[in-house]
């Protein structure tokens, strides 16, 4: 039996419908990995993404939607079609998976073997090969760590992983690295080897077996290898190419037409650029005649079975192409073969010599923003070190100062535009070490101003002066520290800097995560940190703490506050999310309410449109998939939307459009771009809540003074209770439609306990404003 990793009836709720989310980046970034054409169905296409996603093209590579999607924090490498061409074979980290094509759903998982040397951690997949349909028979290589040692060991199985035999380890083997395996594919006991690089005088060789790994020959000693390919026609004709030597050998395609025993150079002229090293070797496995090889910066290619080879060279600072990946034939036009690269992918045409990038909004975006003019969406982002801005009406996308796709050192963006000037948004582009930039852009992001120069690494908050719009107060973050700034741009030409001092906290808890100021009256202010929320009634020159109800906070057990926001229909209420739920405050925080126990929620916002609707998003962390959360009730019950509804993305960033009844969740994820996540049939100025439990009904609530309380049995007492299980009004009722007033009560949410005549009990959460 397969050895089947629990994890299976898991991965079989991945799949979810497209129509949940879209894609909305831009399509001329795209990072697709191993692109493979279907050998049966026409113009369809496979890829993997710099994530934990398998998306496919019915059109030839003119539009991709998702086709699986894996439930993890993780990254897909290896995609390859199965022999026999019925399924897709991918790994993860921990594991290699068999993706039937025919019913669109997993049909095997194997865990990769552990090294067994004390005090190892845990294998990582380095590269894999699988002989059979079944996938009965496989060999893999793996690499872990003892101590700060690294190590390698490689295992075959002919039972599908249900055991393993050990059949070569780094140590034994003078501490040579294993760069890629293959088996023959008319010798299930014949094992290729092709070794790299170690840290003794040792390195590169190819290294046969033939006999399924108890003994080994070596060949090409001191050549460092690795991609491997094998003539579908005439399985003992094969190829081999030569990686990074480091000068230690020339550059050279290998072929051998007995199966490994001999080998000879091919008469390639190959460039001189980089580092030297062949990356892939395909076949087209319906004319074998035709082999392109991919190197560095060189394509190469032969028409008539490697008897002549076309070499055309690439200048690497001509960005045309880069180290290829991965190559496929178009098994319904032979001249056309997909690449992948390290720059884009792209269609290579054998005949011209031509090559056409391949458009998919498929890519990294860390950054995401929107806002809204007059019912004019606007949706801002970074890709690439550039600022991107998409015209939601007109669906136009603009983009500005994308540096190239081979930039070492790539800006980071973080985008705020003005909520009530349209056109205008503040850009802090950063490059880590070196500092950064704050700018102001009027025209959407095409043109920008410099207003500060700061060796910050981040902006945590923005927000513009609420009665002169040429003033904003800008949080930055350096390391763990933060600064809060006034800068009066009036005069463009004399910027004014002041720097305002705030409450000082203990080492690492300087960081400002959360700014508000108050609508009417720019004298005050609000921030938050760590564990604190800080009011200034003077424009910053003195702060007072109003944390009065964040006691479980606490920051010797890691207590964080992560986000703040103010609620635009509400002066005097503010929300924040922090590691241990969202609280509110009704008062300014002169006391603080627990709306919800989740933890984690790194963001919260207020709806513009409805006072009880807020919504939130937890991001992606090694033990939290990214998900939103929203209530409509002012807290009082929150929906989550789960990980699976939103492709279980990988994301640091989200913003919000509230459109009526929609939210609109947009999504900067770090292999499809932006995801849109659309919430349907949000209601609109909930102040009734129906609590449909025993009939009740408590309204409105929120409430100043007076709840009616009506239910379909009668009630025999009633007793409401503070956040902290202290009883706040203790009422003996024997009524079944009435009034409660709780005008006396404090501001903040508390627990009504219900008690019927039949001793039938029922909690209720109450706001008092």
């Amino acid at each position: 039996m397969k050895k089947i990793i629990f994890t299976f009836l898991m991965l079989g709720t991945a799949f979810f419908s497209e129509a949940q989310v879209s894609f909305e980046a831009s399509k001329d970034y795209a990072k697709l990995q191993n692109i493979t054409y279907d050998p049966v169905t026409q113009n369809k296409l496979y890829a993997s993404t710099l994530g934990n996603h398998i998306v496919v093209s019915h059109d030839n590579g003119l539009s991709w939607n998702l086709l699986y999607t894996y439930p993890g924090n993780t990254f897909i490498t290896g995609l390859k079609l199965l022999p026999g061409n019925n399924a897709l074979s991918f790994g993860t980290q921990e594991a290699i998976y068999i993706f039937n094509l025919t019913t669109n759903t997993l049909s095997q998982s194997v865990l990769i073997p552990q090294s067994g040397v004390d005090g190892a951690g845990l294998s990582d997949l380095k590269t894999y090969s699988i002989h059979d349909a079944a996938a009965n028979i496989m060999i893999v290589d793996t690499g872990f760590f003892v101590g700060l040692s690294y190590q390698g060991k490689t295992f075959y199985t002919v039972n599908g992983g249900n055991t393993w035999s050990e059949v070569y380890y780094t140590v034994s083997n003078d501490n040579v690295f294993i760069n890629n395996v293959a088996i023959s594919p008319n010798n299930p006991n014949k094992l290729f080897l092709a070794r790299g690089h170690g840290d003794t005088a040792v390195d590169g060789g190819l290294l046969i077996s033939n006999d399924a790994g108890q003994t080994w020959g070596q060949t090409l000693e001191g050549v460092t290898l690795d991609p491997i390919a094998f003539n579908p026609s005439n399985p003992n004709d094969v190829l081999i190419g030569s990686s990074m030597g480091y000068g230690m050998h020339p550059e050279n395609l290998y072929r051998s037409s007995d199966n490994g025993v001999t080998w000879n150079p091919q008469p390639i002229a190959w460039s001189d650029g980089g580092m030297n090293n062949i990356t892939k070797i395909a076949f087209n496995p319906l004319d074998s005649q035709q082999i392109i090889v991919l190197e560095e910066n060189d394509i190469v290619t032969s028409a008539n079975g490697g008897a002549t080879w076309n070499a055309t060279a690439y200048p690497i600072e001509d960005l045309t192409y880069y180290y290829g990946l991965n190559a496929s034939f178009n098994p319904y036009n032979y001249n056309q073969i997909a690449i992948s690269t390290d720059y884009y992918p792209k269609f290579y045409d054998m005949a011209t010599a031509t090559l056409e990038q391949i458009s998919a909004p498929f890519c990294f975006v860390m950054r995401s923003s929107h806002a809204k003019y007059a019912g004019n969406g606007h949706l801002y982002y970074d890709i690439q070190g550039g600022i991107f801005h998409k015209n939601i009406n007109s669906s136009l996308t603009s983009s500005y100062n994308v540096q190239q796709p081979n930039a070492y050192n790539v800006r980071r963006n973080s985008i705020i535009p003005d909520p009530t000037i349209a056109g205008r948004l503040f850009v802090y582009s950063t490059m880590g070490f070196f500092g950064g930039v704050l700018k102001m852009s009027t025209d959407y992001g095409e043109n920008t101003v410099d207003l500060f120069q700061t060796f910050a690494e981040e902006v945590t908050a923005l927000k513009v002066h609420p009665t002169n719009p040429n003033i904003i107060f800008v949080a930055f973050r350096s390391g763990g520290a933060g600064s809060l700034t006034k800068i009066d741009f009036t005069n463009i030409w004399d910027i004014q800097i002041t720097d305002i001092q705030t409450p000082d906290l203990a080492s690492g808890e300087e960081l400002i995560t959360g700014l508000a100021i108050h609508p009417t009256d720019p004298n005050t202010m609000f921030i938050t940190k760590r564990t604190r929320f800080y009011k200034s009634s003077d424009g910053g020159s003195r702060w007072a703490d109003f944390s009065i109800g964040l006691e479980a906070l606490d920051p010797t057990m890691g207590g964080y506050i992560w986000g703040l926001d103010a609620n635009p229909l509400n002066s005097n209420q503010f929300t924040i999310c922090t590691t241990n739920g969202i609280f509110t405050t009704y008062n300014s925080g002169e006391a603080w309410s627990l709306l919800s126990s989740r933890s984690n929620v790194k963001k919260i916002k207020h709806s513009p449109l409805s006072n009880g609707v807020i919504i939130g998003s937890v991001y992606s962390t090694e033990t939290d998939n990214a998900s939103i959360l929203y209530s409509q009730d002012t807290g009082i019950s929150w929906t989550e939307i789960p990980p699976s509804a939103i492709a279980y993305v990988q994301s640091y960033e989200m913003d919000y459009d509230f459109a009526g009844s929609t939210i609109n969740v947009y999504i900067a994820t770090s292999d499809l771009g932006i995801v849109k996540h659309q919430i349907n049939n949000i209601t609109l100025g909930v102040n009734n809540p129906d609590q449909n439990i025993m009939g009740i009904k408590v309204y409105p609530n929120p409430t100043k003074d007076v709840l009616n309380i009506s239910a379909n049995y009668e009630i025999s007492s009633l007793k409401i209770y503070d956040m902290l299980g202290k009883c706040a009004l203790d009422k003996e009722l024997n009524f079944t439609n009435g009034q409660l007033d709780i005008s006396k009560l404090n501001e903040g949410c508390y627990t009504a306990k219900i008690t019927f005549n039949n001793n039938t009990v029922q909690n209720v959460k109450i706001i008092k404003q």
